[in-house]
């Protein structure tokens, strides 16, 4: 048995039993629903009834014992011995094309024995119709709890939700619980089905008549098991004995009531007969020709069962009605033989307005339309079958013999079949209308089929699409838990500190010093004169730095604070500037032509990153002050720029522009601050040609340049500064302009 069945079966009302089918017995004779077990294998009941059998035989409960499961509801061991004996799939509904409660109507109409099962694409649970011979029970297993939900709350949930849903036809196999042995061999009646004439008492023998002429009436429900129509034989003896055919226009009273009296006897009671007549399945029950013109042949299981979906034709029936051939059959087996096959029906009337047949319409079978239950049909037969008997019996009555007509029921067929084969003008126009009423159907239904498969593609291009996200999904997990695993082994080699400050953070609170490591030894000074060589120097000078933070603990970019102040090119210029510039110049002989700048060198006594400086603007004999920032600021002791410089330390060249705002904040510079001797342009990639004819026409180059001063923006006759532009390489630092 599937697993999840079997968690809901053992959550239900348990208790124990024994001594096989005795002990059942006992919880069936209440009407019991449920599941029982003995240990082994499983039993499904429904009203006292065994409805299926999952791993094991009947036969494995005759001794066992075992534990009996009460259902909460009926509907569920039904349900599941549907489900565990495996119907066939006939069909499949989308609920926005044909709501549930359509199908419902149909099946439930056409006497359908299955269930439907809505489940696919719907996330709220699993609902079920559960449908013997067209009565309905719902169920359903509401959200991942699987909360029970039963009768008109589960079917008003089921029709209310939107997804697909299925209709599985199934056979069960209805049966009785076996009985004792010793009961069989007390009654006698192994093997025979008995007919109690007594059961209901006295009759009145002149009730309304019963149409006995419907062979092809529609079938509405029926009830389970062998003993339901056995009961249905019974009832339908007494209706006989109770509410005879009545007298047709065409034949003599007389035919009636000697037919009812050759029955009934006196008012119902029989006093020949014993109480319990019974019949062996195989015996017939003969007549001659005469008597009303019926026999056995008459009561035919062909013609008594109509198809389950509620419409069919009678040709077959009414031909055969009007033969005079006489056939010997037994009633009782015709009605077994009747319930037989209508436990084997399992086609599903169509939900389809094309394939459906209106009941309601004329049709040619000569039937006059009428429709019965389950009950009223038992009643016919048991009526025909003992009208039958009686006729065997007491032989042919007066009536047939001084009326050779035929048997009231040929009679109707034949007066059926008289008036469907001259239509009236309603008729034809009822079928004409029929006829646009199909037609109009079959094009509504050739539209939704065309929307229902667009819907259906757009769904499969949305799974699709859904799949394809789905797996880019897990590319970016993946690709996030590779990047988290490359991060957490940087994070490993990075060194411990305390905190952790941004480059710009980091920068803008230092400041770089020009020191000494003694006094006595080479300095700046004594390059500028030409008296120590540059080997010298730098074994004397020191560039330190003095932060506004403590140092000590604190990584910038991933490294030491110090060491990545070494590999800044802010750091890189100002050891270039006092360590090499001097040498420079005087070694190419160009001291006279840079001679502001090379008497401003020694003065270097510090240099601040991202400084600023105070400006005095003059216009109109007015004068205002002005902070200006630049990248590096290289001051004397008292703190007069000496130096501005725009650094660039990227792979982008530097544009024309940069060189447009450096003139011009210095020229502003060398007009308020008499210390000043130069602006550079330091880039780390290289100039474009605009920012070298900037650069040109700032410095007055050309043919007609007689100035002395190489690279030099004059701003009057006495005040200038020099504008140098600095390529980094490799880590130095070349001077671009002026050309050495």
């Amino acid at each position: 048995m599937d697993a999840q069945r079997r968690d809901d079966i053992t959550g239900w009302d348990a208790r124990e039993f024994s001594d096989g089918f005795d002990g059942l017995r006992r919880f069936a004779d209440r009407g019991f629903s449920g599941a029982a077990t003995n240990g082994a294998g499983w039993l499904f009941l429904f009203d006292g009834q065994v409805v299926g059998t999952v791993d094991a035989d009947l036969d494995a409960f005759a001794d066992a014992s075992g534990t009996v499961y009460e259902a909460p509801h009926e509907s569920l061991p039904v349900l599941f011995a549907m489900q565990e004996r495996g119907g066939e799939p006939r069909a499949q509904y989308y609920t926005n094309d044909t709501p549930l409660s359509a199908a419902d109507r149909k099946l439930s109409q056409g006497g359908f024995t299955g269930y439907i099962e809505l489940s696919e694409n719907v996330l709220s649970g699993d609902y079920y119709v559960v449908y013997t011979g067209g009565t309905s029970m719902s169920a359903a297993y509401v959200g991942n709890a699987r909360r029970l939900e039963t009768g008109a709350d589960a079917f008003e949930l089921a029709d209310d939700e939107v997804g697909i849903y299925a209709v599985y036809a199934v056979e069960l196999d209805v049966r009785e619980l076996p009985a004792p042995e010793r009961d069989a061999a007390e009654d006698g009646t192994t093997g025979r089905v008995v007919v109690d004439p007594t059961a209901d008492g006295e009759t009145d023998a002149n009730g309304p008549g019963d149409d006995v002429g419907g062979a092809g009436d529609d079938v509405g429900s029926a009830d389970f098991g062998a003993d339901s129509a056995a009961d249905a034989v019974d009832s339908g003896a007494d209706a006989a004995d109770s509410d005879g055919p009545s007298p047709r226009p065409d034949e003599p009273a007389s035919a009636g009531a000697t037919e009812t009296e050759s029955v009934t006897g006196d008012h119902g009671e029989s006093d020949d007969d014993p109480t319990g007549v019974s019949r062996e399945p195989g015996e017939t029950t003969g007549t001659g020709a005469g008597g009303d013109g019926r026999d056995g042949a008459d009561f035919d299981p062909d013609t008594q069962t109509s198809p389950i979906s509620g419409t069919g034709s009678f040709d077959d029936a009414s031909a055969r009605d009007g033969d005079d051939d006489t056939e010997e059959t037994d009633p009782a087996d015709d009605v077994f033989s009747e319930e037989t096959r209508w436990r084997e029906e399992t086609s599903i009337p169509s939900l389809d307005p094309s394939e459906t047949r209106d009941a309601a319409g004329p049709s040619g079978d000569g039937s006059d339309g009428q429709t019965t239950s389950p009950t009223d049909r038992s009643a016919e037969s048991g009526s025909r079958s003992r009208s039958d008997a009686a006729s065997a019996e007491s032989g042919p009555s007066p009536g047939s013999q001084e009326d050779p007509s035929p048997a009231p029921r040929s009679t109707e067929r034949s007066d059926g079949a008289s008036v469907s084969s001259e239509p009236t003008a309603d008729v034809r126009d009822r079928i004409r209308e029929l006829e646009a009423a199909l037609a109009e159907a079959e094009s509504a239904r050739e539209e939704l089929a065309a929307e229902r498969d667009a819907i259906r593609e757009e769904h499969d291009a949305i799974r699709e699409e859904r799949d394809q996200l789905r797996r880019r999904v897990e590319e970016l997990r993946s690709e996030v838990d590779r990047l988290r695993g490359e991060l957490s082994e940087a994070e490993s080699r990075l060194p411990e500190g305390d905190r952790s400050l941004s480059p710009g953070e980091a920068l803008a609170e230092t400041n770089l010093f020009v020191r000494y490591d003694s006094k006595g030894g080479a300095t700046l000074d004594d390059a500028h004169d030409g008296a120590v060589d540059r080997t010298e120097l730098r074994e004397n000078l020191r560039i330190e730095h003095h932060t506004s933070f403590e140092t000590e603990g604190v990584v910038v970019d991933g490294k030491p604070f110090e060491e990545f102040l070494r590999g800044t090119i802010e750091y890189g210029f100002t050891r270039w500037l006092v360590e090499e510039l001097t040498f420079e110049v005087d070694e190419t002989g160009n001291t006279d032509a840079l001679r502001d700048l090379y008497d401003a060198l020694p003065e270097i006594d510090r240099a601040e990153i991202r400084g600023s400086v105070s400006l005095v603007l003059r216009d109109s004999g007015e004068e205002t002050r002005e902070q200006r920032s630049f990248d590096l600021v290289l001051r004397d002791r008292l703190g007069n720029p000496l130096f501005i410089a725009e650094l660039n330390d990227s792979r982008a060249p530097t544009q024309g522009g940069v060189l447009e705002s450096l003139v011009a904040n210095g020229g502003d510079l060398a007009g308020s601050n008499d210390a000043f001797a130069g602006a550079f342009a330091v880039t780390a990639s290289f100039f474009e040609p605009d920012a070298l004819e900037t650069a040109s026409g700032a410095v007055g180059g050309g043919l007609f340049n007689r100035s002395k001063r190489k690279s030099f923006v004059r701003m009057s006759r006495k005040r200038g500064f020099h504008l140098c532009l600095v390529e980094s390489r490799d880590g130095g630092f070349h001077l671009t302009v002026p050309d050495l």
